[in-house]
This record gives C-alpha cells, structure tokens and sequence, in this order.
C-alpha cells in the first residue's frame, strides 16, 4: 500500500522542489483556471436564456435560482484567481467545490421536477457534480492528493444525498458505484496530467543545474562580460587602441626542474602562478592565460587601472619579490624574466572547442620578445611604455638590441638595485 501511495501521490524528495514545482504548475494552469472560470458563466447564461424557450416560467424561475446564486461564488472565485495568493492556496478550489453545491442542488432539482431533459434527479445531478469534478482536475493539476480528497468527497457526498431524499438503496448503490467509476477515471487523468508534468519539471531543473554548471565554468574561464557576450550568440572581436602587455617566465625553468620531485615542481609552479592570479586581482589586470611555466597578463583592456602602464610595472615588482619569497620557501634559484610592450591589440574569441579569450597584434610579439631580453628578476620594458611610467620608476639607460622580426629595438631595463 504504502508503494501504491508513493506512485499516486507523487512529490519530490527535497520539499523546497516540491513546493516550487506546485507553485510553478499552479500558475502555469492560471489561464486555464481563468478560462473555465467564464466558460461556466457564459453557460449558465446560455441555459438561462434557452430555459424561456422551453421551460414554463416558474420553472424559469426555479432554475434561475439556483443558477444565480452560484454566480457570486464564481465570480468571487474569478476574482481570487487573478491574486497573487491563490498559485499557493489549493484549499481554495475545495472552497469553491465545497460552496456550489447547495445551488446545483437547486438547480437541478428544478429541472428534474420539470421533467425537461428527461432525466431523473440522481442521473442529472450525476452529470452536473461530474462535470464540476472535470474541472477541479484542472484547477487542482499541481496535486493529485488534493484532487483525490475532492473526488473522495464527492463520492460520500452523493450516494448520501440520494439516500437522504429517500432513494431505495439498490438504486443509491448502483448510482453510487457508476459514480465513483467516473471519479476513479477523472483521478486517473489528474494523476497522468501531474505526472507528465513532473517529468517536465524535473528535466527542467536538471537542464538549469546543468546550464548553472556551465555558466560557472564558462565565468571561471572568461571574464563576466565576454560571458555574457558569448552566452548572447554574440560574436566576440574587440578593438583595444592601447594596453599595456605583460609576459612573465622563470628562468632556467627546465634546469630547476630537473632538481626537484615532479610533485614539487607542480607545487612551485601552483604557488607561482597563484601569486600572479592575486596580483591581477590586487593591481587590476586581466590574466589571459599560462603556457607551461609562462604567465601572460593584459592592462587596460577589461579591467581599466588609471594607468595601465604603471600598473602593469607595479605587477612586475610584485611578481619579482614573490619570486624572492617562493626561492626561500622552496629552497631553489626561483628568479622571473618580465617583458612589458604597450599598444593597440585585438582581443576576441575564435575557439568553439577550447574557449578562451586571447589577444593579438605586434605589441604582443614585442612584449614576448621584451621578456626574452630581460634579466633574472629583471624587467624589460619597450619605448612606449618607458614614455608612459617614466616619472614613477627609474630605468637604466636604452640598449639597443635585436629581436628577430623586428630590428633593432630599444630596451629599458628596470634598474636592477630595485629588485636585487
């Protein structure tokens, strides 16, 4: 019995899914509520108006009644299901069901005494509490335990009400049974109408745990806006007239690789590259990426310093006295080249597969080749950036050095006292 309980009455394991699920399903079937709403009030018109053509006047009457007195709890029902509260209030449909009957018994009463359909009270008043049963399926399709207390009720309350008029009993159990056969059926279509849309809630909200997890990913990868931008369809190509560009190495990194334990080198470089990931943080550049023991950052490009220049300088020094402390802690020779170029550059996204947002254009290139040139925990910067961090750092004089592809170029060297 209990199993049987569990597939009829079906509700999720955490009970804030299953109070979202309720809520959800019972806005979702707002309009359809509200449909039926006036579909029962143009009805009882309809009838109310074919009565005269058919029916003598008293029974007119009569029937109206009956009929008219329901429309103040329809219309108040109406009302209530335009408000905020009713989604969470499913005890308001059994309201309503509980407070028509008194004028459907009018009503049919009625008509039955008229002999207009022909039917008899059972057979007629049959059809009509069906019929409002037929409805609450919809109005109560979030829960199927809900809509069986209102079926359950319902098939007490008529067989009771026939013998309390005064039915013989074969006819009450017979009317009864054909009854509660039509209610078993009407539960039924609950049942399958709350259990298909479980299985669609239930997709949903693995679909959205499953796109929260890529939306992470993809924000751990790239920076918020450029998420945002790919997330969008948007094509992502962007136009930078001036960063300052920062590539950083260590020195002799397959040497003092040699040296240690392939669990300490991954140690070091962890630390390395942790180290730099907060001085992007600290001193507002973008870190673009790491290939093997390199670290290339970007200022002035998502992230706007004041002075993109000067702090692509001031994360230099940072590095290069980080690069002091981790040589202590690992007990190694740990020293840094850093090159820094500043330009225009183009930045965007071309890789489906391998998503990253990356930058190009010479002032990359001469920044990479700055570093070549550079010192052990030295930095080597270009004319352009000298230009631009000149009044905030002292500098030795320009060298003139070759760079492939590039000629002669010339290099301003930090002063090496600053950095030991």
């Amino acid at each position: 019995m209990r199993a049987l309980g569990r597939l009829i009455f079906q509700q999720f394991d955490d009970p804030r899914v299953e109070a979202r699920y309720r809520l959800e399903q019972r806005q979702r079937q707002l309009k359809f509520t509200r449909a039926m709403v006036w579909i029962t009030l143009g009805l009882y018109l309809w009838y109310f108006s074919v009565n005269w053509l058919f029916v003598e006047p008293r029974v007119v009457f009569a029937v109206a009644v009956g009929h008219f007195s329901m429309v103040p709890v329809i219309f108040a029902y109406a009302w209530y299901v335009g408000r905020s509260s009713y989604p969470a209030n499913r005890w308001a449909d059994v309201a309503v069901m509980i407070a028509v009957q008194p004028s459907s018994y009018l009503s049919v009463s009625a008509l039955s005494a008229a002999g207009v359909t022909g039917w008899p009270f059972y057979t007629e008043f049959a059809y009509i509490l069906a019929v409002e049963l037929a409805f609450a399926s919809i109005a109560v399709a979030a829960s199927v335990r809900t809509f069986a207390l209102i079926a359950a009720l319902a098939v007490v309350y008529y067989p009771t009400l026939l013998a309390l008029m005064g039915h013989p009993l074969p006819l009450v159990f017979y009317s009864g049974s054909f009854f509660a056969t039509l209610t078993v059926v009407l539960v039924y279509m609950n049942w399958a109408i709350d259990d298909k849309a479980r299985a669609l809630f239930a997709a949903g909200v693995t679909i959205a745990a499953e796109r929260e997890k890529s939306d992470n990913l993809l924000d751990n990868i790239l920076p918020r806006a450029v998420a945002d931008r790919l997330r969008s369809g948007q094509a992502v190509a962007d136009e930078y007239p001036e960063v300052a560009i920062v590539f950083v190495d260590v020195v002799g990194f397959t040497t003092l690789a040699k040296q240690l334990p392939a669990r300490r080198t991954v140690e070091l470089l962890n630390a390395f590259f942790a180290h730099a990931d907060r001085g992007v943080d600290l001193f507002g550049l973008d870190k673009v990426k790491t290939i093997g023991d390199a670290y290339m950052a970007v200022s002035g490009a998502m992230t706007r310093p004041p002075r993109p220049a000067k702090a692509a300088l001031d994360f230099a020094c940072y590095l290069i006295e980080g690069a002091k402390d981790l040589s202590r802690r690992f007990e190694v020779d740990f020293r840094l080249h850093v090159g820094i170029n500043t330009g225009p550059v183009i930045g965007g996204v071309i890789s489906a597969k391998r998503i990253s947002y990356d930058y190009w254009g010479d002032t990359i290139n001469l920044a990479s080749r700055l570093q070549d040139v550079a010192g052990a925990n030295g930095v080597a910067v270009s004319a352009a950036t000298f230009e631009q961090v000149r009044d905030a750092y002292a500098f030795a004089d320009p060298r003139k050095v070759p760079l492939k592809g590039m000629g002669e170029v010339d290099v301003y060297d930090l002063r090496i006292g600053e950095f030991g």
